[in-house]
């Protein structure tokens, strides 16, 4: 998946871009570590009782300009829509927790 200057969450009415007010400390600061590519990196387990392991996955590119956000299986591989899971009013609440963080942190705008 390439990097895209809007980005959304699979099953989220909710739209994104990076900040132009990030910048690498603001993204270290809030969580995100740096891959050997140079880009980074959030991923938070949205569900430690739920066997299947949904991690958020939200990855800025090292120009700060793009973004790829994903909900995946605890190994990576597989791509999950939160919005078809049973139960799930916990796991949207966390994400959208997650989210309305990185917008007041100035980390992420709202589209």
């Amino acid at each position: 998946m390439a990097f895209k200057e809007i980005a959304e969450l699979k099953g989220f009415n909710r739209t994104f871009s990076v900040s132009p007010e990030a910048r690498p400390y603001t993204l270290r600061d809030n969580g995100f570590t740096d891959t050997k590519s140079g880009n980074f990196i959030y991923k938070r387990a949205l569900d430690s009782t739920h066997k299947q392991g949904l991690v958020l996955k939200v990855t800025v590119d090292k120009d700060l300009k793009g973004l790829k956000i994903s909900t995946v299986n605890e190994k990576g591989l597989t791509a999950v829509d939160i919005s078809k899971l049973d139960n799930n009013s916990m796991i949207v609440e966390k994400v959208n927790f997650i989210f309305d963080g990185f917008v007041d942190r100035n980390v992420l705008n709202e589209k």
